[in-house]
C-alpha cells in the first residue's frame, strides 16, 4: 500500500488549481494472479497486475470544485513531476472536498 499526503496540482481543461491531496494505493501481487489467467500473458506479471488508487482532495472554493467536476479528462501532478488521471468519486456537498478515484498506475 503506497500513501501520498501533500500539495498537488489538479489539471482540469486549460486551467490549473493548488489543491491538498490525502491518496492511498492498492496494488495486487504476483501471487494474486492465477497462472493460467489470461491464455499467453506476458512473463511480465508485476507490469499486468491491477492497481487501485483514490482519495481526497481539498481545493481553494466552489468554482474550482465546479472547474474539476466539469472537466473531461481531469488528473493531478504531484510536486516531484508524476502525474495520475483520476475521475471525482463524490462531491462532499457545502464543502470543497471531492473523493476521487485514480485510473491507471498510482503516481505515487
Amino acid at each position: 500500500m503506497g500513501v501520498f499526503e501533500g500539495d498537488v496540482t489538479v489539471v482540469a481543461g486549460d486551467a490549473e488549481h493548488a489543491a491538498r491531496a490525502v491518496l492511498r494505493s492498492w496494488t495486487g501481487q504476483p501471487e494474486d494472479v492465477a497462472s493460467d489467467a489470461v491464455p499467453g500473458m506476458s512473463e511480465d506479471v508485476p507490469a499486468a497486475l491491477a492497481a487501485d488508487w483514490n482519495g481526497t482532495l481539498e481545493v481553494a472554493d466552489a468554482d474550482v470544485v465546479e472547474g474539476i467536476m466539469g472537466a473531461d479528462a481531469p488528473h493531478l501532478r504531484l510536486p516531484d513531476g508524476r502525474v495520475g488521471d483520476f475521475t471525482v468519486a463524490h462531491r462532499y456537498i457545502g464543502t470543497t472536498h471531492l473523493m476521487i478515484e485514480g485510473s491507471g498506475r498510482p503516481p505515487f
